[in-house]
């Protein structure tokens, strides 16, 4: 599993009804900084969207160590999921320093 330092800034609640299947659904969409560092050494911020699995939609804006896991979507197409979140706190104020550099 890889780790990537997010800062998620506001989690937003997706809920209704599926046209194709009437299932409820009901999902956690997190509007986020990701703190991608480059082959450089580099951590370049990246603005973005991220699903919030079902054991993380209560989850508070914040700063977090993600964990990322391989998963198939249901297309069939393989992509990745968040496995894990750690709250950080230290961690970001190191990476703005890099960006901020």
């Amino acid at each position: 599993m890889s780790k990537t330092l997010i800062q998620i800034l506001y989690v937003q609640k997706v809920a209704g009804r599926s046209k194709k299947t009437g299932n409820d659904y009901d999902m956690r969409m997190a509007q986020c900084i990701v703190h991608k560092t480059d082959k450089d050494g580099q951590v370049i911020p990246l603005v973005g969207e991220l699903v919030l699995p079902e054991k993380f939609k209560d989850i508070a804006p914040g700063s977090y160590e993600a964990d990322f896991e391989v998963a198939i979507d249901q297309q069939k197409r393989v992509g990745s999921v968040v496995s894990e979140l750690t709250p950080v706190r230290a961690a970001v104020n190191r990476a703005d320093q890099k960006v901020a550099a």
